[in-house]
C-alpha cells in the first residue's frame, strides 16, 4: 500500500471518530436539559 492511502485511510477514521464523539456529546448535552426540564415540573 501507498503511504498516501494509509494516511487517507487514518485521516478519514479520525475524521469519523470525531464527528461521532462530538455528535454523542451534543445528544447527551441535549438530553441532559430535557431530563432537567421535567423534574421542574
Amino acid at each position: 500500500m501507498d503511504i498516501t492511502k494509509i494516511v487517507l485511510i487514518f485521516g478519514i477514521s479520525l475524521l469519523i471518530y470525531f464527528a461521532f464523539l462530538f455528535l454523542g456529546f451534543f445528544l447527551k448535552n441535549k438530553n441532559l436539559k430535557a431530563q432537567n426540564l421535567k423534574k421542574e415540573e
